[in-house]
């Protein structure tokens, strides 16, 4: 069954994509297209593919930092493997709940413990949680005048949700480690109401389930607590990388000649892009990303703001899909098994 939604899931991508195609080409004029197209510069453009390239590269870093701390006998190279699986199927499922399961499963077909493979993730997902939130903070305090005062007023209620929901985020997990008895009657007495109301069934089931998830990351947690240089690096390797995603736009920008805005506002408006589209339940945030990448980069790029779209679309969207698919082949035709059909056992 996941095996079909995650074809699905690709053909809806693709949809996507032709749609974003077709809107350059007849929403746009073709005149501003062709002009865009001649205007920007390649080497801003490798330049922005290299960017994209080192996200992946300083992400792979920071969890290959957390699984070498647990198996000294883990390859870089199944690292990076395991970071562009993540990135795939993040895009292709709904607010990017499907890859860390794989990242798990393949972690474990290349010998890392089931245990060591979940503490390294769940490292991993903390420090970047942590870290993104502090980005938040800091770009909506030195930015706030966007909302107040700027051309962004309307926007300022997504973000603020979006800021909302990952501050949330990292809040629960801060709960769940410190106060592990109070979490856990909370989520007991969630379920039980959800029960009630007769949303979920065998609340009994459920309550094992999350007692057992809860219990590891507690222990998962202290692993962390005693890794203070661990955790200080992959917070380093973390900051890079969200700089270098963020600062991809910056690049476009640049590539087409264009200088009136400063890195810090741009770096700020793909930051509020990420916190809009992070709360909206679609593979890759279809729609919502694209639509806020233009809304708040339509008075920056002018007439390049289709074509702009379409190029961060791309590197940071579709260009993992393409690649997580040819490592998919890859590993599949050099005899190991199909991650779809991993997944599908999983």
């Amino acid at each position: 069954m996941k095996k079909k939604s995650n074809k699905l899931n690709l053909i809806i991508c693709g949809i996507a994509f032709i749609v974003m195609l077709l809107y350059m080409f007849f929403v746009d004029k073709i005149e501003n297209l062709v002009n865009s197209i001649t205007s920007i510069n390649p080497v801003f453009l490798l330049i922005a593919v290299g960017f994209m390239a080192g996200y992946w590269l300083f992400e792979a870093l920071g969890l290959h930092a957390a699984a070498k701390s647990l198996d000294s006998k883990v390859k870089f190279k199944d690292s990076l493997f395991v970071t562009m699986i993540g990135q795939y199927f993040n895009c292709i499922t709904p607010c990017a709940t499907g890859g860390q399961p794989m990242q798990v499963y393949y972690y474990t077909k290349r010998g890392l413990s089931l245990g060591s493979a979940m503490t390294a993730l769940v490292c991993r997902f903390i420090v970047y949680q942590f870290i993104l939130t502090v980005y938040s903070i800091i770009l909506l305090v030195f930015k706030l005048s966007m909302f107040t005062d700027g051309i962004f007023k309307g926007l300022a209620v997504l973000v603020l949700i979006g800021f909302a929901v990952n501050t949330a985020v990292i809040i629960m997990l801060f709960m769940v480690a410190f106060f592990r008895k109070p979490t856990t009657k909370l989520a007991h007495g969630i379920v039980k109401l959800l029960a009630k109301i007769k949303i979920i069934k065998d609340p009994e089931a459920k309550i094992v389930f999350i007692d057992n998830e809860l219990e590891q990351y507690h222990e998962n947690f202290l692993f962390i607590k005693s890794k203070p240089l661990l955790i200080l690096k992959m917070c380093v390797f973390t900051a890079v990388q969200l700089f270098l995603y963020f600062s991809i736009t910056y690049v476009i920008y640049l590539g087409f000649g264009l200088s009136e805005t400063d890195l810090f506002t741009i770096i700020a408006c793909q930051a509020f892009v990420l916190m809009i589209s992070s709360f909206v339940p679609l593979p890759g945030a279809m729609g919502a990303a694209e639509g806020s990448y233009a809304a708040f980069f339509g008075s920056i790029f002018g007439s390049f703001t289709a074509f702009s779209t379409f190029i961060w679309r791309f590197l940071t969207f579709y260009l993992p899909i393409i690649i997580g698919l040819v490592i998919n082949l890859f590993l599949t035709k050099s005899g190991k098994e199909n991650l779809d059909d991993m997944q599908n056992n999983a």
